[in-house]
């Protein structure tokens, strides 16, 4: 009796947790399902309505869109904009994404998507974000 109090108390405890943990929107599995057919323009819109929810999901998947131009043209200001949100929501490969999109700007650019990804973050409401520092090959 008692076991089967606790694997319902433990059972209950696990549902709450995924709940909370931020699980897919409807616009992000329509993303995956677009994406998996080849349909960039739908994946696009979709996983940026999911990002726009705060799905934290399709943070790195908007960035990618961006970074190879599919579903929109190529930006990487925006891609390290939602791979930084990408970062900042857990996503280990983010930081590494949102660099390699940096490499890809000038000086000037990147201090205007730094300052985009700040205003996106508040947006977002992701809390503290630890500060960006230039990278190497912009530092000129």
């Amino acid at each position: 009796m008692y076991n089967h109090i606790k694997l319902r108390i433990l059972n209950s405890v696990f549902l709450i947790c995924f709940l909370a943990s931020g699980f897919a929107t409807a616009d992000y599995i329509d993303g995956e399902e677009a994406n998996a057919k080849g349909d960039r323009d739908t994946a696009f819109s979709e996983f940026y309505n999911a990002a726009q929810q705060g799905d934290g999901l399709a943070y790195g998947k908007l960035g990618s869109m961006y970074l190879y131009g599919l579903g929109t043209k190529k930006d990487y200001q925006q891609a390290y904009v939602w791979f930084h949100m990408a970062y900042l929501n857990g996503e280990r490969e983010g930081e590494r994404f949102r660099d390699a999109a940096s490499s890809m700007m000038t000086r000037e650019q990147y201090l205007i998507a730094v300052e985009a990804a700040e205003t996106q973050r508040i947006t977002q409401q992701l809390g503290e974000a630890p500060p960006q520092s230039m990278p190497p090959t912009l530092a000129r």
